[in-house]
């Protein structure tokens, strides 16, 4: 009895649809060992697709080549489909899948629909004549695999890729929520209509014949015509066309066209913008000495969703080096912290491999483009790193020096595997070193295929080890340094997170307030952010938006209870301003005082900006009537008024008002008045704290004025606040002003020609 079970086992396995289940149950294993693979969801999905397409479809051809039936075939194959669901249903004990409904969707649009062509497909070619059908057949899917990826990404401005092979990838990698997109529902719809198309043509070729069938090979034929006529509008494909139809206002100048939404830009911004553009190629040309010899698309998107519905791509900021034209895609709200970053892979397309401009080594074409960046006032990548090496904070998943480290993240998959920011901020630091020490044409040369040897006459292991050399013999950081070190450092990868593409529902209804706010329905952004704050009660965010709207409308009790409630002992530094404005409008400047104090505390060194506004708050505390016209509720101009009647008695007031006025786009008047009201000189402020007033003031004029049309006094201004800096030690704040002076500089010599098209 035992031999009989084994051997009708064994017949089992034997047999086409049981060594698909075999293999199944193999990959499922296999998918147990790999983290982000290991959960039901879009990767794990898309590999069970592949080879759900190519096993399933192998497989059938043998069965229909038996005399089987098409939908008889058609179901076994989609039954075996359990195996796999059920291995990756088993790893929710210890690999939690928060968005495991969502998973399940992923699977019956990429394996289930994948196996329906694959059969179809398998059908079709077994009508044929052809001799050998399984090779036909693998000839098709390896190029259906292959190739529509190359036509999508290489033609198109677009980060994600459909495919009727493997279902998919939804977008950027380092894109934490996927982006459902209609186009993802309509491409699937489109299999179908192939594996249709198919399975008609496998009928035909073996003999049925009549009207219903011709008419059936010519409607499915015509709608798939009709879908890749119409694949942009679908969201199948994004061509240059749809973006351009979306952001349909456009910007010329030297260098740059500029795509952008004129509903988000006024005049004035989009000028700036563009001597901004104009100025960060000029800087880059002279810093690597090289030019872009195409015209650079710079795609400017209004909001996050937008980009989303356009190129899958949501939070990343990209520049597709491999595209033909030179182009960049930023989200308007970021553009002032990441678009020098991605102009500088725009820059290095130049020296890449040829085909796809970039380098072998994925730690050189991000740390290129990271060392290139100007500086901030924030802590540099080379002070991150020597803080993170003198907290042994690299060292902890076994890595026993800074170089081994480094060199392991040259790789994509040491790189990608790896925390983004010590990914990032390592790779800046490595090549900025190099860049430094051994000047641009260097790593203009090793860049394309990273044969260090060759270009710098020592492999990479060496000049590793003199960055470490070096970055570890820096002067001591400070612990502001530390703080953000820790904090970038500890965001966990993809392939570390619990739940990797899981948005807990607080910060999706956040999100949806922030909309409805900057929509102007503050009464809609209130319950949203109420509906966050009852799936998370001290998610800090929904918290915050929701104390400054209430605030508005004079609930300060309310505001005051919730917020001691929530903060507990550690009260975060944004929620200590609200604590205190709240406490500051019930008439208790005492409490309000300690609190602002000790959001300042709790400030990083660096935010010279919020630590010099609470200084002014602290100094409004005993002071209701100022304090209940601060929160947002009315136009920035009608508060600045309201403000200019306490001016002469309390000149942060004064300041404050200018400051709204800058806000609502009146930079000239603002510049007026910070240059003639002075900056609260309390006698009970420290030093330290007037310091803060001093530098900030000359920083704010700075801005404004510049702002207001005065780029020779902001470079002025600019000097003093650089000079200021330095005389405080603060150098990555005075390197922040001196690049802002050099740009204006830059601005009064060059920007009227630069920013004419012709020029």
């Amino acid at each position: 009895m035992p031999r009989l079970s084994i051997r009708r086992a064994w017949m089992t396995l034997s047999d086409p649809p049981g060594r698909v289940l075999l293999l199944y149950v193999v990959v499922g294993l296999a998918l147990w060992t790999v983290p982000l693979l290991n959960v039901l969801h879009a990767e794990a999905s898309a590999v069970v697709a592949l080879v759900a397409f190519f096993a399933a479809g192998l497989s059938s051809l043998a069965l229909f080549e038996r005399g089987e039936g098409f939908g008889r075939v058609l179901a076994r194959q989609e039954a075996l489909l359990l195996a796999p669901w059920l291995l990756l249903t088993a790893t929710l004990p210890w690999a939690p899948n928060c968005g495991y409904g969502q998973g399940v969707l992923f699977y019956l649009l990429f394996p289930v629909v994948s196996v329906v062509a694959a059969v179809a497909l398998a059908y079709a070619l077994g009508g044929t004549r052809l001799r050998r059908k399984r090779t036909a057949f693998v000839g098709v899917g390896l190029a259906v695999a292959l190739l529509a990826p190359l036509y999508d990404l290489a033609l198109h401005p677009q980060f994600y890729v459909y495919n009727h092979v493997f279902g998919g990838v939804l977008g950027p990698i380092y894109d934490e929520e996927l982006v459902i997109r209609p186009g993802l529902l309509a491409f699937r719809a489109m299999t179908l209509l192939w594996a249709t198309l198919c399975w008609l043509a496998g009928r035909r070729l073996r003999g049925a014949r009549g009207w219903r069938l011709q008419a059936g090979l010519a409607v499915t034929a015509l709608l798939l015509g009709g879908g890749y006529l119409l694949a942009d509008r679908l969201g199948v494909n994004t061509t240059h066309r749809a973006i351009a139809r979306a952001l349909d206002g456009l910007h010329r100048t030297a260098h740059f066209d500029i795509y952008y939404d004129p509903a988000s830009l006024d005049g004035d911004a989009l000028r700036l913008l563009a001597e901004d553009h104009e100025y960060r190629y000029a800087q880059l040309a002279a810093r690597l000495d090289a030019r872009v010899p195409a015209r650079i698309a710079s795609y400017l998107y209004p909001d996050a969703d937008t980009r989303a519905r356009l190129t899958g791509a949501r939070y990343t900021n990209v520049a597709p080096v491999w595209l033909p034209r030179p182009q960049t895609h930023v989200l308007l709200e970021a553009y002032p912290h990441v678009f020098a970053h991605e102009l500088a892979h725009v820059f290095s397309r130049e020296f890449g491999l040829p085909g796809i401009r970039a380098s072998l080594a994925v730690g050189l074409v991000e740390g290129l483009a990271v060392a290139l960046e100007p500086p901030d006032g924030l802590p540099t990548p080379h002070e991150q790193v020597s803080a993170a090496a003198t907290a042994h904070f690299l060292r902890v998943r076994g890595d026993p020096t800074l170089a081994e480290a480094l060199a392991a993240r040259l790789s994509p998959l040491g790189f990608w595997t790896g925390r983004g920011a010590v990914s990032y901020t390592t790779m800046g630091s490595f090549v900025r070193y190099l860049l430094d020490a051994y000047g641009p044409d260097r790593l203009k040369r090793v860049y394309a295929r990273a044969d260090f040897e060759a270009v710098y006459g020592r492999p990479v292991a060496a000049l590793a080890a003199e960055w470490q050399t070096y970055v570890e013999a820096l002067p001591a950081v400070d612990r502001a340094t530390g703080s953000l070190m820790r904090r970038r450092f500890s965001v966990p990868s993809l392939f570390e997170k619990p739940c990797p593409h899981y948005v807990p529902p607080q910060r999706r209804r956040h999100r949806r307030g922030e909309a409805a706010l900057a929509a102007g329905d503050t009464t809609r952004a209130l319950a949203l952010f109420e509906s966050a704050l009852a799936a998370q009660p001290a998610y800090e965010p929904a918290l915050a938006a929701w104390a400054q709207l209430r605030l508005a409308e004079g609930a300060a009790a309310e505001v005051a209870a919730r917020l001691d409630t929530a903060a507990g002992e550690r009260t975060p530094p944004a929620l200590a301003v609200l604590l205190g404005d709240a406490y500051g409008l019930l008439e208790r400047p005492d409490a309000a005082r300690a609190r602002y104090e000790a959001a300042l505390r709790g400030l990083p060194g660096y935010a010279h900006e919020q630590a010099a506004l609470l200084v002014m708050r602290k100094s409004l505390a005993g002071y209701p009537d100022v304090l209940r016209i601060l929160p947002a509720g009315a136009p920035a101009e009608a508060r600045a008024r309201r403000l200019d009647a306490y001016r002469e008695a309390l000149p942060a007031a004064g300041v404050l008002a200018a400051l709204l006025r800058a806000a609502a786009g009146r930079f000239d008047v603002a510049a007026q008045d910070l240059s003639e009201i002075p900056m609260p000189d309390d006698p009970r402020l420290a030093p330290g704290r007037r310091e803060i007033l001093r530098r900030q003031r000359l920083a704010w004029l700075a801005e404004t004025s510049y702002r207001a049309g005065a780029p020779d006094r902001a470079a002025a201004y600019a000097h003093e606040a650089a000079r200021a800096a330095q005389r405080a030690g603060d150098f990555n704040t005075a390197a922040r002003w001196t690049d802002f002076a050099a740009r204006m500089a830059w601005t009064q010599r060059y920007g009227p020609a630069r920013l004419d098209a012709s020029g």
